[in-house]
């Protein structure tokens, strides 16, 4: 469902089933209906106001979500080339920055699918994680030179906010939005449409097209929150842009430095 042809299907398929329950209703209910539209015009737009401040705020909860995924993976990648540009102060650094290359790669090609899978990161780029740490533990610094070691030290600190920021992305999933909550969400949707069966109309066209359109237009909202929801898998997902532009800028630098 969480793809473009899927949520256009769904849509569609929705829209057409809530205009064939008009003729439905219209065929067996009373025409008496219109007598009383008053009362069912108030209680269709108290539960039409009740249901759309929900859907706002269940909406503004999964984009930002969405938003602090896609902050933290651009975090991370900034940090690697921060990393990557202090660790050429260091004796061995171009060992730490072949590792960083490597870290890299994998989180681009490990770390995205596994998470699209909903799995909590990928084996292999937690093994380049732990590599990075033994190459920052294989470094001889040398005792009189004070610039080195003011480097080494902002490394650690930066390469600490590394793994907390790997471990926020990879656990974060998708939102936390408890079931009673998806329940109202597509329970009240239901009940939306339902409510414009009882608001009696002269002509069924009328109100087959305003039912079809309200029916794929709450389908189609709800579809964007289960979208949302996990920021990781689908067509509307956080992209490891962020990490390919530093992976670029690494093998540029590795094509341009002495050998």
């Amino acid at each position: 469902m969480d793809s473009p042809i899927g949520r256009d299907l769904t849509v569609l398929v929705i829209a057409v089933i809530a205009a064939l329950g008009v003729a439905v209703v219209r065929r067996w209910m009373p025409r008496t209906l219109r007598e009383n539209n008053e009362f069912t015009g108030f209680a269709y737009n108290f539960a039409g106001l009740v249901y759309g401040v929900y859907l706002a705020f269940t909406v503004v909860i999964v984009w930002g979500h969405f938003q602090a995924a896609e902050t933290t993976a651009t975090s991370e990648a900034t940090r690697l080339s921060e990393l990557w540009r202090d660790a050429a102060t260091l004796p061995g650094g171009d060992a730490i920055q072949r590792q960083l290359l490597a870290y890299t790669r994998s989180v681009i090609r490990d770390d995205w699918p596994a998470m699209a899978s909903q799995h909590p990161g990928s084996e292999a780029t937690s093994r380049e994680y732990e590599n990075l740490w033994r190459a920052y533990y294989a470094v001889q610094l040398a005792p009189s030179d004070a610039a080195q070691t003011v480097f080494f030290r902002e490394s650690l600190v930066q390469l600490n906010e590394l793994g907390r920021e790997r471990r926020m992305r990879v656990h974060s999933g998708a939102a936390n939005i408890p079931a009673m909550m998806w329940g109202l969400l597509i329970a009240g949707g239901i009940g939306m449409i339902g409510l414009t069966y009882l608001i009696g109309t002269e002509h069924a066209w009328l109100q087959m097209t305003v039912t079809a359109f309200l029916a794929g237009t709450l389908a189609w909202a709800v579809l964007i929150v289960f979208a949302l929801a996990d920021p990781y898998s689908g067509d509307v997902a956080v992209k490891p842009d962020a990490f390919r532009g530093v992976l670029q800028s690494f093998e540029a630098r590795l094509e341009v430095a002495p050998r």
